[in-house]
């Protein structure tokens, strides 16, 4: 073994790797649970490691905010990102122009633009700066490059896509733990890279059914009913998920109205001086009515974040029709106006932080006095609802 000679000094450009990584740290959101919440780190190692959590997180933002196969986004190249003016010129749109493969003709697969949220946006723009020494290296274009693990480094390395099995390892085995995932009924819950795509298309399909035209031609299916019976091949069939999700929501949410012992809103008040079963369990008797109501009446509830629609179309202070509430004027101060309304305890945490929101931003210096006339309104409305929560009021006002 061959010692240094006296006097031999370090190499500097270790040194100064050195002196970087000394003086990096890497952070999460506060308040996230997460042991690199503002952690030094101190190895290359260490940096390959967050390195490759922000690729895992970049997926998944992807695969949830535009529901594309994993074939469309590994397929995603520099650049992708397109902005398309509004016709009036107002604003623009941004969209995430790659190929799809599953349904192409041809092994190139076929042009197609999805619409890119903000968040998108952002990844995509992380990607290209995570990635572009690999493709620098390798000659590609693809963003979602990976180093493959043989222990080679330099020209040697081999650059390439990774394999499905590879994401959904690394999705369950690295990503899971580092956020901190939690169970689903006291059992892990195993991640794949289809559920951003099933996640998506049951959001849209939930929240309004004539949204399916759009979602067909954000998907690029051919027809509409690909999007509405069953997709392409192994894709799940949307129709019959979202109707059942849908009955087995519904069917839980009036037993939940029903027996509630605090019940708020319009609606609400009005349930809870009639409901022959307040305050009890979920037993046969409450079950039986629930079935009959569904089964023989035209009853229909919707459910959002902040309480129940009871819907009637006469009533509806959103404006809703015939197929059920208006999604565009549905709000928490329209629903707080509806004879329709109802919200139970479940939903407290909501008007909770909505008040606490409000409350944050009128102690802003800076606030205008119309924003603080909108956050004294809204600060008003969750004081309401929280009160008669608290206090199980009966009153009928408007019922």
């Amino acid at each position: 073994m061959t010692m240094p000679c006296q006097g031999h000094q370090p190499d500097e450009g270790r040194v100064r790797r050195d002196r970087r990584d000394q003086e990096f740290t890497f952070s999460t959101l506060s308040g996230e649970e997460s042991p690199w919440h503002e952690a030094p780190v101190t190895s290359t190692k260490q940096v390959r490691y967050l390195a490759d959590r922000i690729y895992d997180a970049c997926f998944v933002v992807i695969a949830y905010l535009v529901g594309a196969r994993v074939s469309e986004i590994l397929g995603l190249q520099v650049g992708c990102i397109e902005q398309h003016p509004a016709s009036d010129g107002s604003e623009s749109f941004a969209y995430l122009a790659g190929q799809i493969y599953k349904t192409a003709r041809g092994v190139d697969g076929e042009a197609h633009r999805w619409v890119a949220p903000a968040p998108v946006e952002r990844a995509i723009l992380v990607m290209e700066r995570l990635t572009a020494r690999l493709r620098a290296q390798s000659g590609r274009s693809e963003l979602f490059l990976v180093m493959a693990s043989t222990g080679l480094v330099g020209p040697a390395a081999r650059i390439n896509l990774p394999v499905v099995s590879t994401i959904i390892s690394r999705l369950n085995n690295q990503f899971a733990p580092f956020i901190g995932l939690p169970d689903h009924e006291g059992e892990p819950w195993h991640l794949n890279t289809h559920q951003g795509r099933k996640t998506f298309a049951r959001f849209v399909g939930k929240r309004d059914r004539t949204g399916l035209h759009a979602l067909q031609a954000h998907f690029g299916h051919v027809t509409r009913a690909m999007t509405d019976r069953g997709y392409v091949g192994t894709d799940f069939a949307l129709d019959d998920l979202i109707d059942r999700h849908t009955r087995e929501e519904t069917r839980a949410a009036l037993e939940e109205v029903l027996t509630a012992t605090t019940l708020a809103g319009k609606g609400g008040r009005m349930i809870a001086a009639r409901s022959q079963f307040r305050g009890r369990t979920r037993d046969g008797d409450v079950q039986a009515y629930v079935r009959f109501l569904m089964e023989e009446t035209d009853l229909r509830l919707g459910v959002c974040d902040w309480g129940y629609c009871v819907y009637r179309v006469e009533t509806a202070a959103c404006f809703g029709d015939e197929k059920g509430p208006n999604p565009v004027l549905r709000t928490e101060s329209t629903c707080l106006t509806c004879a329709n309304f109802a919200v139970t305890a479940r939903h407290r945490p909501v008007w909770q932080a909505r008040r606490d929101r409000n409350a944050d931003l009128l102690a802003h210096p800076g606030l205008d006095p119309v924003s603080r006339r909108v956050a004294e309104t809204r600060i008003v409305e969750c004081d309401r609802i929280l009160g008669e929560l608290d206090h199980g009021k009966d009153g009928r006002d408007g019922a």
